[in-house]
């Protein structure tokens, strides 16, 4: 089994049901198939070794970080599996792996197993939260609960969400409450996650924040503005500016896309010598993003040894951009067929990524792109 070897499941809490597409290129009809396989902790990469992930400064925070962090955005196909979660965590941490970003969401409660996990290595690791009010607690009591949960005297970055853009937001306020935290020193970097660039607008005329998370794959670019390579936004160089660090989430983009990707890769690439994980990570290692984490969720311990390498030998090669040039296309042709469900506008993205579908590069001019 290799990576994303669960069932999914949508909003609705149903199975999401498999659907297929398909392109042609160069005479050769390549099916896009949305399935996914039974759960599995099967490891088939060997452990990585020989190799060390490079550690960068935060923007200008003075936070040394790893340039490859872990994304416990955890499922909750994986709620039961503590022993194994454990594992891979720690795994992942002995492999050079300093940054755990931990989002308690809507359905999944990761702070508390990911806290248990962690104990032993707390002291050693960064900690990134988001701020999300749950169960009627006040700002005050969720943060003060994340301490507690952690045991720790700081969190070293906590983030407020993308719609938290505007005064006109209920939660603007606590924009203020993180800065107060900070400046009694129990707050290291406080930063924000966005989807599209204007919602980043006032909150940097207002706050001296100290980084962005922002989604980026070799597919869905936010900072592709048109038609044609090099078209960007400034975004990136305007933040690097002001001293604000840059972190990448998404490199996967979702696991509705990456699954049915490394199939149609195998359909495309017949030696089966190129992982195609490896190419989108190293794909955004050397973009002119130029990350300082690279954010990617790894649901169990063979993923987190197919990851890593990419971190370890960093150079993308030029079947693997090839590779990604192809799929960009298969991809592209596929991206205008329906499906008919509630869950599910086209062949890739619940209704809930469909942001992504914003930065997906309508060009076939992609060297400056990859």
């Amino acid at each position: 089994m290799k990576r994303r070897d669960f069932i999914k499941r949508g909003a609705a809490g149903t199975a999401v049901l498999g659907v297929s597409g398909c392109s042609i290129m160069s005479g050769k009809k390549i099916t896009i198939e949305r399935k996914f396989a039974e759960h599995s902790f099967e490891v088939t990469h060997p452990k990585p070794s020989g190799g060390t992930i490079e550690t960068k400064e935060l923007g200008s925070s003075g936070i040394k970080v790893s340039s490859f962090g872990y994304g416990a955005h955890m499922p909750k196909e994986l709620v039961p599996f503590e022993e194994e979660r454990c594992k891979m965590i720690r795994e992942a941490y002995d492999l050079g792996v300093s940054v755990f970003d931990i989002y308690d969401h809507w359905g999944v409660e990761q702070f508390e197993p990911m806290s248990h996990h962690l104990k032993p290595i707390i002291n050693d690791v960064i900690i990134s939260l988001n701020l999300h009010l749950r169960e009627g607690r006040t700002c005050d009591q969720e943060f003060e609960r994340a301490l507690r949960l952690f045991n720790r005297d700081y969190i070293d970055m906590y983030r407020l969400n993308s719609n938290v853009n505007s005064p006109e937001s209920e939660s603007w306020k606590y924009w203020d409450k993180l800065f107060q935290y900070k400046e009694q020193g129990k707050i290291r970097a406080v930063g924000m996650s966005i989807h599209y660039p204007h919602e980043l607008e006032l909150v940097l005329k207002t706050y001296p924040i100290d980084y962005v998370i922002l989604p980026f794959n070799f597919y869905h670019n936010l900072l592709h503005k048109g038609d044609f390579a090099g078209d960007y936004h400034p975004l990136t160089k305007e933040i690097r500016k002001k001293g604000i660090g840059i972190v990448v989430m998404k490199p996967f983009a979702t696991d509705w896309f990456v699954h049915p990707l490394i199939d149609v890769a195998r359909q495309i690439d017949k030696t089966g010598e190129i992982s195609l994980p490896r190419a989108m990570l190293r794909h955004v290692i050397n973009s002119y993003v130029e990350p300082d984490i690279i954010l990617g969720g790894m649901f169990n311990l063979d993923h987190v040894y197919e990851d890593i390498p990419a971190f370890y030998q960093t150079k993308i090669s030029s079947e693997e951009k090839r590779l990604l040039k192809k799929l960009r296309k298969v991809t592209r042709i596929n991206a205008q067929k329906p499906v008919k469900s509630s869950e599910i506008i086209n062949i890739r993205m619940p209704r809930h990524y469909q942001f992504l579908e914003h930065w997906a590069a309508h060009t076939d001019d992609t060297e400056q792109i990859l």
